[in-house]
């Protein structure tokens, strides 16, 4: 084999690995965790964001797993916060007439909710 094929195979190779690297990484991706803070007293605090109640509780959970590793996480305080343009009320309104419309119209439900319309905000301890 001459020293240019063998520069060449050896880019495609390289290059193949990175494609094959950089795909494999881009699985592995997940719902990012959000920051952890220690306090003097052995808790610590987190909040996780999402478009529902139930998806920012699952976030803050996750982040608070992920800490204690192999421990369990004991939530010390927790508390929900709503930050959506609407009121919940008037959003959940808004949100069913959108989708009645968009029945009767064929085009689909709109989407008025963000990715951090609800904050759960927790302190824990690691046990």
């Amino acid at each position: 084999m001459t020293t240019l094929a063998w520069q060449k195979m050896t880019k495609l190779t390289t290059l193949g690995f990175l494609a094959s690297a950089a795909i494999g990484l881009s699985a592995c991706q997940s719902t990012p965790t959000a920051p952890v803070i220690q306090r003097a007293d052995s808790t610590f605090e987190t909040t996780g964001v999402g478009k529902t109640k139930v998806q920012a509780q699952e976030n803050a959970l996750a982040s608070a797993k992920k800490t204690c590793g192999m421990r369990q996480a004991v939530i010390v305080k927790d508390e929900v916060k709503y930050n959506g343009l609407f009121d919940q009320r008037t959003g959940r309104m808004i949100d069913q007439a959108g989708a009645i419309a968009g029945v009767v119209l064929g085009t689909g439900k709109p989407n008025l909710s963000r990715d951090d319309d609800y904050e759960y905000n927790i302190s824990f301890r690691c046990q």
